[in-house]
């Protein structure tokens, strides 16, 4: 391996590290959800309340007391 290429190979860890940390960072202060609950446990779901998925908006109606005429 000359120097070229133990350049090149170190940036390319670097970045890929980089990216990883950031993506670790990112899941672990709830800043990305990972996944998207398409169940009854909508309302447990930390994205509920911005969510406007179809089965969030049917959660958020139902959850709502109906008013009395």
């Amino acid at each position: 391996m000359n120097r070229k290429e133990f350049i090149k190979t170190g940036g390319r860890f670097l970045i890929l590290g980089g990216m990883a940390a950031t993506t670790g960072y990112l899941v672990a202060n709830q800043k990305v959800d990972t996944t998207c609950s398409v169940s009854p446990a909508c309302r447990q779901c930390g994205q509920f309340t911005k969510c406007e998925l179809p089965q969030a908006a049917e959660a958020k109606r139902t959850e709502q007391p109906k008013e009395k005429k």
